[in-house]
């Protein structure tokens, strides 16, 4: 059955959320190799890696990912390319038949292939999205009893998939994502989503999306309080320290800064802390007009004109729709930048923005 959010006394949850296993400027992401690969090979490569799955060219898959995780890869912006390898085999599906044979070919790769971590970590990442899928996003008095039957169904079987690997010989950063992908969906207490981001980071410390999920965790739609999430993040980065801690900062709060989370307090965070981590993977990783439009979009959030008219100077047209959502967004957003005098909106952004830590 699933382990429902249990009530902690203060003095737990202080504990439970700010002990972090980082020491102090530990950044495994100062040794790993940026491809330099171009965003047009890049697709060709999710294509080819989709395309390898269908044909059940299992060997290749295995070779591709540990490789990947040896190197601990990245892309231009600081992304992992393990993270994108994964992503790109569970590319959502249209249809509940091609969600099926999508998961067939996860499932007989396991099987051929029992100690590889990867297939594990796949079919687990492919089940607790088809779970979603038969749930949906809503709130949960939307949920049929059917839906709610195969999400419980799936998302148990992606759960019993990784709990069957967690021993094994070869371990991979991905395993403790999903994980914490299926604590959220079932509830899991804080003690056990703790401890599954500090085992996580302790094997992969530069695997800074396990901090964005936890964050997530904290948030007060999810199993935390107000504040709670903005001071996780700011202890989180400290403990790293320096250009690192300020780049894992940025990471992490520029993902909860997002358009459609009202709720989200944004004057809670350190604008200035969030220039200089942009600033810090820049000058590790180089740019993407995605990192640039999400810049842009925080600016607005702040509505820091000057950064947000510097941002948008430099976009141009080249808006980003995983960022602005429409096109009707990211142009007012840009007028207002561009406006010979910015007026602070009502309910957008903090002038100027507090600062907890």
């Amino acid at each position: 059955m699933p382990i429902r959010l249990s009530v902690r006394p203060a003095s737990v949850v202080a504990l439970l959320t700010f002990s972090l296993v980082v020491a102090p400027g530990t950044s495994s992401a100062q040794a790993s190799p940026v491809s330099a690969i171009s965003a047009q090979d890049l697709r060709r490569w999710e294509r080819d890696l989709q395309a390898d799955l269908i044909a059940e060219k299992f060997d290749s898959l295995d070779q591709i990912a540990g490789q990947l995780r040896t190197d601990k890869t990245r892309l231009a912006g600081g992304s992992w390319q393990l993270r994108l390898f994964y992503n790109a085999l569970d590319a959502p599906e249209q249809t509940e038949q091609d969600s099926a044979e999508h998961i067939a070919h996860l499932e007989h790769w396991m099987a051929q292939r029992p100690n590889s971590i990867t297939a594990r970590v796949a079919l687990a990442t492919g089940l607790a999205r088809w779970a979603w899928v038969a749930r949906g996003h809503d709130y949960a008095d939307t949920v049929t009893p059917e839906g709610g039957r195969l999400f419980h169904e799936r998302m148990t079987e992606a759960q019993t998939i990784l709990e069957g690997s967690q021993k094994m010989p070869a371990m991979c950063p991905q395993w403790f994502s999903t994980m914490m992908d299926v604590a959220v969906a079932q509830g899991w207490n804080r003690e056990q989503m703790h401890k599954v981001m500090e085992d996580g980071i302790r094997f992969e410390p530069g695997y800074y999306y396990l901090y964005i999920q936890y964050a997530n965790y904290l948030l007060p739609q999810w199993y935390g309080q107000d504040g709670e999430t903005s001071k996780f993040v700011g202890a989180t980065a400290d403990t790293v320290g320096g250009n690192a801690g300020d780049m894992l900062y940025f990471q992490v709060a520029s993902v909860l800064i997002r358009r459609g989370d009202e709720d989200f307090a944004v004057h809670e965070m350190d604008w200035q802390r969030l220039q200089r981590g942009y600033q810090a993977l820049l000058s590790q990783y180089g740019s993407t007009g995605y990192l640039e439009n999400k810049l842009a979009f925080m600016a607005w959030k702040f509505q820091d004109a000057a950064v947000a008219h510097q941002q948008f100077t430099l976009i141009g047209d080249n808006w980003e729709a995983g960022v602005w959502g429409d096109r009707n967004y990211f142009d007012r957003a840009r007028d207002w930048a561009q406006s010979p005098t910015p007026a602070l909106l009502p309910g957008q952004g903090q002038s100027p923005p507090a600062v907890i830590h």
